[in-house]
């Protein structure tokens, strides 16, 4: 009987798992391509490299980060890393701008010829 109570226990929690994985990968194509297209495009970063006056000639170079021209600097980045992501105009609606000016369509979505280009279904 306790054997019994065992076998039934582990199938309830293979079960509860399974579901749980099969909705987490349901519900997130979209977005999982999302953060697929986020992660190959440029990241907007440029450097400038600056000569200063100092006593210590070792330390003369000073290199600074900042968003490269199209790229602007991300809203909600609350690190002191700089983040920059490229700018569409129009927006980019119903998918990812992923270079400056160049937006990526989403799955299922296809660019509008007429209009301003966006992507419909």
């Amino acid at each position: 009987m306790r054997s019994n109570s065992i076998i039934i226990g582990l199938l309830i929690i293979c079960l509860a798992y399974a579901h749980g994985q099969f909705w987490k990968q349901s519900q997130n194509d979209y977005q999982s391509w999302v953060r697929e297209m986020v992660a190959n495009r440029e990241s907007g970063i440029c450097y400038k490299t600056v000569y200063v006056d100092t006593l210590n000639p070792e330390i003369r170079i000073r290199q600074f980060s900042h968003c490269c021209e199209g790229y602007v600097k991300r809203q909600n980045s609350n690190s002191a890393t700089l983040h920059c992501e490229p700018i569409c105009n129009p927006e980019c609606t119903n998918g990812v701008c992923i270079a400056p000016g160049n937006c990526e369509c989403g799955p299922g979505y296809f660019r509008d010829s007429e209009g301003e280009g966006q992507c419909r279904k």
